[in-house]
C-alpha cells in the first residue's frame, strides 16, 4: 500500500475530516488533499506529525511493502466500513461545498424571508383601515416574525459565506 492510500486509510480509521486533520498537523487541507491524491508528499517534519496522529511509525507510513491489513493497527477495514467512509467523505465534500457556497444558500434564505414576508403583509394590508389602525391576527404577527428570522439568518449566512472565501483567498 502507498502512502497515499495510508493517508486515506488511516485519516478515516481516525475518524478525522481533511481539514480536521489539516488542522492538527498545522496544514492546509488542501495540502492534506493532495497527499491523498499522490499529487504531493508531505515533508519529514509533516510525515513524522502524521505518524504521531495515526499511531503508526514512520518506516510503516513509507514502507509500501506492508499491507495495510497486517500493519501494527489492529483495526480492520470491513466492507460496512468502507460503505460508511464512502458515504463519510460524500457529506464531506457536500460540507465543504456548502461552506464554501453559504453566500448562495444566504440569499436563498433572504429570498424565502422576503416571500414569507410579503405573504404576511398581504394579509395585514386589507385589515388596515386609514382612519382606525386594527390589531394584526396573531397569524400575521407569527408569519412576519418567521419571514424576519429567516431574512437575518440569510444576511448571517451572507456576510460567513463572505468571509469565508475572503480568507480562504488570503491562504
Amino acid at each position: 500500500m502507498k502512502l497515499h492510500e495510508k493517508i486515506i486509510v488511516y485519516r478515516k480509521k481516525c475518524g478525522l475530516s481533511q481539514e480536521t486533520l489539516a488542522e492538527k498537523i498545522g496544514v492546509s487541507r488542501q495540502a492534506v488533499s493532495k497527499w491523498e491524491t499522490g499529487d504531493a508528499l508531505p515533508e519529514i517534519t509533516k510525515l513524522k506529525a502524521l505518524a504521531d496522529c495515526f499511531g503508526v511509525t514512520v518506516d510503516f507510513l513509507l514502507d509500501e511493502n506492508t499491507d495495510e491489513y497486517k500493519s501494527q493497527s489492529n483495526v480492520k477495514l470491513t466492507g460496512f466500513d468502507r460503505i460508511v467512509g464512502g458515504v463519510g467523505d460524500l457529506f464531506e465534500k457536500f460540507v465543504l461545498y456548502l461552506k464554501n457556497h453559504s453566500w448562495i444558500v444566504g440569499v436563498v434564505t433572504i429570498l424565502i424571508g422576503v416571500s414569507i414576508a410579503i405573504r404576511g403583509l398581504m394579509e395585514f394590508l386589507p385589515a388596515v383601515n386609514f382612519l382606525q389602525f386594527g390589531f394584526p391576527g396573531i397569524a400575521v404577527v407569527l408569519v412576519l416574525g418567521i419571514g424576519t428570522v429567516y431574512i437575518v439568518v440569510g444576511v448571517f449566512l451572507v456576510v460567513c459565506g463572505i468571509k469565508i472565501i475572503k480568507k480562504t483567498k488570503k491562504k
